[in-house]
This record gives structure tokens, sequence and C-alpha cells, in this order.
């Protein structure tokens, strides 16, 4: 805005200083001078502010790129967080389930994958037992199939 009051000053001042250059200045060569010399000035003044207004527009969009993989990478970060934190949440789960039917498990792996439109999937259940808990193999299948939808990889150690 004080672009465009800046040009509208130096409009005015100078269209005053064309009509005292045409009152008080005879004709001949220095009124021809006078006179292209101020519409030099006056062309001047308004390529300016049209060159500053195209200047900060290229400056806006390259901000606002800049914001969008931002936010974009924001919202990556985020979402892998989350898977994270759910992984986390559904292990402890696995493990108390597994405990609430005496079954005493070393560790479990579940690798969540996202799929379309952010929606999250269980890929894979790892759960290491140790041998003394072989013969439940069957009955933790069961289970985690029951509870979670998939058969999970049971592995002794």
């Amino acid at each position: 805005m004080s672009g465009l009051f800046t040009v509208v000053v130096v409009m005015c001042a100078s269209a005053l200083i064309c009509s005292l250059v045409q009152t008080f200045v005879t004709d001949g060569s220095t009124k021809k001078i006078i006179s292209l010399v101020l519409g030099a000035f006056i062309i001047c003044c308004m390529v300016v502010p049209v060159k500053n207004a195209v200047s900060s527009f290229n400056t806006d969009i390259e901000k606002k790129q800049n914001s969008v993989k931002e936010i974009s990478t924001d919202d990556e970060a985020y979402s892998n967080a989350v898977i994270k934190q759910t992984e986390i949440n559904l292990e402890a789960t696995l493990k108390n389930l597994l405990l609430q039917n005496n079954i005493t498990i070393k560790s479990c792996d579940i690798i969540l994958s996202r799929v379309e439109n952010n929606g999250i999937i269980i890929a894979s259940i790892s759960i290491y037992i140790d041998k003394e808990f072989v013969r439940y193999t069957n009955l933790v299948s069961s289970i985690v199939y029951d509870n979670f939808g998939i058969t999970p990889n049971i592995m002794t150690e």
C-alpha cells in the first residue's frame, strides 16, 4: 500500500512541476529538454512499483512452497511417531493378553504399515518364546489371530 501512496505522491508532484514548466518556461529547446527529463522521471516512477510488486509476488510464492514442504515433512514425522507409538502399545497389549492365558514370552515385534488415506495395518507379528512354551504354539497363534486378525510368526529361543 505504501508503494501505491508513493506513486500517487510522485505523480502529483510531477504533474505540478510539469504545469509550472509549461507556464514559466518559454518555448524552445530548454522546455523540450525539461519535458523529456520529467517524462522519463514519470515513466520510471510508474515502472518501479510494478517491478517491486512482481518481485514480492515471486517471493510470496517461494515462501508458500517452502511452507507446504514443511507441512508435509511435519505430517510425515507425526505419522511416523503415531505408527511407532501404536506398535509399542500393541506389543504391550499382546504381552498382557498372553500373560492372562499364563503364557510368558521373551519378546514380540509388531510391524505396522501405512496404506492409502493414512490408514495403518498390521504387516506382521513376530513372537519369541522359550522352549518350555513350545507346546502352546497353537494356542498363541489362535489368541493372536482372534485378537489381531493376523497369524503370527512364532520363534523359539
